[in-house]
């Protein structure tokens, strides 16, 4: 079993590299964005996680203050990167003239003005901050709260 705990923090670290890793190097970014990276790591953190949540339960006694709260704020991050993954999708397929139907297709829509090129996802910033900003603190949960 002890084989099973370290790969599941090994995976845990993993997620929590993509999703800090990935904030820190688009900080000051201002279009670009790469909320795949983030929303990667979003689901394997919280798959991980509750998982080793499991394990905890099972043959000890863990904080289970501590570990909710991790657990509240892993959602967050992951529906932040969710939220932004889906709306920096929508946007790249506007732009590329193709809109998703409401029964699952595509459907090609006239092209709009603008200029040909990477797809301006400045609105998603916010949500880019929300995400990275949360792993962080979680992070900071994780290490600092014993």
């Amino acid at each position: 079993m002890e084989i099973v705990y370290d790969l599941l923090v090994a995976a845990h670290l993993i997620g929590v590299s993509l999703l800090v890793g990935t904030f820190f190097v688009q900080l000051r970014a201002k279009l670009g964005f790469r909320f795949s990276l983030m929303l990667l790591g979003a689901s394997i953190q919280l798959v991980s996680g509750l998982a080793l949540y499991g394990l905890q339960i099972a043959f000890d006694d863990p904080n289970h203050m501590k570990l909710g709260i991790k657990t509240l704020i892993a959602v967050a991050v992951f529906v932040a990167a969710l939220v932004a993954s889906v709306r920096q999708r929508r946007l790249q397929a506007t732009r590329a003239g193709l809109v998703a139907t409401a029964d699952g297709g595509i459907a090609q829509v006239s092209r709009g003005q603008g200029v040909v090129g990477v797809v301006d996802d400045s609105r998603l910033k916010p949500l880019f901050h929300v995400a990275g900003g949360l792993a962080l603190v979680n992070l900071l949960v994780a290490t600092l709260w014993r």
